[in-house]
């Protein structure tokens, strides 16, 4: 008995064509979905517009310093002040950096005081040659330091903590070349260099008392609250503090606090001095003078003060 197969017609195996499309004819352009074009360019523009921003964020990193120091290096004396210009060391680098003005005492009496005069944050010793020229006739002598940065004081852009470096390597010179005893050194800070002042006082009980002339306690909040910068996160990206009123709230050394300098009349700069001193911790000495003009009031000012708090006047 033979068995018969049954006849299978040949499949057809599908490779799946019809799964797609079919194929354009030959010579047909193809078309970019629009929206993938406007998707891809607004990735494009969001991500230029991160990257700049996050570029101008390091500039003002980089240069935010330049919001509050503007530095000049003008450093030639006033023919009238009998100047002895001194280069001393900043650190332990034996290399003399930082320049200063020594200034004798115009009187026949021997001083017994020395001023540690550290300027503000603008120019140079060269602007504070008015002040300087009245301090002479105070019956002290005066050594006028420039930070590095500005005059002829070597090194890089100036900064808070190169400059109290500075401010520090200046006291150093006076005690250690000089042999002036730290008990008749006084810092002196005008402008954004009363931080420095304080600093040192605060640092160096010895000293006796320190002064501080026409001051800024609101550097850092006026140059980060610039109506330029408000999209910008100032706050972050500015180092420098200049922070007077923390050092100053803690500085027990006697002090005399002046609003305003004796060329200058009211501002509101003397009325924020003012209540940045009140809570300046005892003793201390306030002053407003009451003309632009007060040289006079000024020295007898700094006579007093001198003669009440520091020994052997």
């Amino acid at each position: 008995m033979s068995s018969r197969r049954p006849n299978r017609s040949p499949k057809t195996v599908s490779y799946g064509e019809d799964r797609y499309p079919p194929r354009p004819p030959a010579g047909t352009p193809e078309v970019v979905d629009p929206r993938w074009l406007l998707k891809a360019l607004g990735i494009t523009i969001a991500s230029a517009a991160v990257l700049a921003y996050l570029a101008v964020c390091l500039l003002v990193y980089q240069g935010g310093w330049q919001l509050m120091l503007h530095p000049s290096t003008k450093m030639e004396p006033p023919v009238s002040l009998p100047v002895e210009v001194v280069h001393f060391d900043a650190g332990e680098t034996g290399t003399p950096r930082l320049t200063g003005w020594w200034i004798p005492a115009d009187s026949p009496a021997p001083p017994t005081t020395t001023l540690l005069y550290l300027h503000g944050g603008d120019g140079s010793l060269a602007n504070s040659a008015q002040r300087l020229e009245l301090l002479r006739h105070a019956n002290v002598n005066v050594f006028a330091v420039e930070y590095r940065g500005y005059g002829l004081s070597a090194g890089p852009h100036p900064a808070e903590a190169r400059m109290f470096e500075d401010a520090q390597a200046a006291l150093d010179y006076l005690t250690g070349t000089r042999h002036i005893p730290a008990a008749t050194i006084v810092p002196y800070g005008e402008g954004l260099g009363a931080v420095f002042a304080t600093d040192l006082a605060n640092s160096h009980p010895d000293l006796p008392a320190f002064i501080l002339d026409t001051p800024d306690p609101n550097a850092f909040n006026r140059a980060t609250g610039a109506v330029k910068a408000r999209l910008l996160p100032m706050r972050l990206l500015v180092r420098e503090r200049f922070d007077l009123q923390t050092v100053l709230d803690r500085a027990k050394t006697p002090k005399l606090l002046l609003a305003d300098g004796p060329f200058s009349s009211e501002t509101d700069r003397t009325r924020e001095n003012r209540t940045a001193f009140r809570s300046a911790p005892e003793p201390r000495m306030t002053v407003t003078f009451a003309g632009p003009d007060s040289s006079q009031a000024y020295l007898d000012t700094l006579h007093r003060f001198l003669d009440e708090y520091v020994p052997q006047r």
